[in-house]
């Protein structure tokens, strides 16, 4: 692990027992700032249809599993019935990170142990108020002439991609981040495959990208994950933010829909708004992140 995200995590950005990690730069400014992009209500979802068969599918715990019946009643009417089975986490569905989902040396954010479950920082801290915030759309395949990420995203590329679209990053925005996963898996003729496969794009957020990120206020990484393959190597450090200071990660996006209404290259895509249920103690759960223009 790179030092200054050691001592990042040693020095508690957001205070000693905090349990909201980079929710906290999601204040009335950065929510009021979201807002004003709002300018037709045009909705955009950057969700992935729900999947089983994820690479860590098993009998016992399927990715995804629903069941549907019928259900008459003697007075005439009858009622449909769902049971549904899902694994939010993995490389197919898109889901939000709790902040009890990456552990260091057997401790989540803010140093819990592992073994203490019942005050880790769960999805259901935040999920109570929603999120709502700005999001600046960073487009790296377009910036580097390419259909996807071949090679790790650093920070001098988000400072680019966004000095070509005149945009600035504050403090609380999300940071929509786009790889071009959905190109890589049309080429490759199947999805991105599990750690230690032989199917990795060859992308992911680097060391200094994660410094971009800890360093920028980021409240939200928005991305398609397209490192996820290598995700236990120090390149892939994003998901090693979420125990450093509390990073909330938005996974497996799918940006097809948001890169045609908006066009090639960076911008300011609206506000993303994201409203996780409220699963007490989950270490994340599925959503359908939109976003507003």
């Amino acid at each position: 692990m790179p030092s200054w995200m050691a001592e990042l995590a040693a020095s508690h950005p957001f205070g000693a027992g905090d349990r909201r990690g980079t929710a906290n730069l999601v204040d009335a400014a950065a929510r009021a700032r979201a807002a004003s992009t709002i300018a037709t209500g045009e909705s955009i979802s950057l969700a992935r249809p729900l999947r089983g068969n994820d690479y860590n599918s098993t009998p016992e715990h399927p990715g995804f599993d629903h069941e549907i019946w019928y259900v008459p009643t003697d007075d005439g009417m009858g009622w449909g019935q769902d049971h549904l089975v899902l694994n939010c986490h993995g490389l197919l569905n898109t889901h939000i990170d709790g902040l009890n989902h990456v552990a260091v040396n057997d401790t989540f954010y803010g140093g819990r142990p592992v073994d203490q479950v019942e005050d880790h920082g769960s999805v259901d801290v935040v999920a109570r108020d929603g999120l709502l915030a700005r999001a600046v759309y960073v487009d790296i395949p377009t910036l580097r002439g390419g259909g996807w990420a071949q090679r790790p995203v650093t920070g001098e590329d988000i400072d680019a991609a966004l000095a070509s679209a005149a945009v600035s990053f504050e403090s609380g925005d999300a940071l929509v981040l786009d790889m071009g996963r959905d190109r890589f898996e049309t080429a490759s003729g199947h999805p991105l495959g599990g750690p230690e496969s032989d199917t990795d794009a060859g992308g992911g957020l680097s060391s200094e990208g994660a410094r971009w990120v800890a360093e920028h206020g980021v409240s939200m990484l928005v991305w398609d994950m397209l490192d996820s393959c290598n995700a236990k190597l120090m390149h892939a450090s994003a998901h090693v933010l979420t125990w450093a200071i509390g990073l909330l990660l938005v996974d497996n996006c799918d940006f097809s829909a948001l890169r045609a209404a908006v066009g090639p290259g960076s911008c300011i895509a609206g506000a993303l708004v994201v409203a996780p249920i409220v699963v007490e103690g989950a270490n994340g759960v599925n959503v359908n992140p939109l976003i507003l223009r």
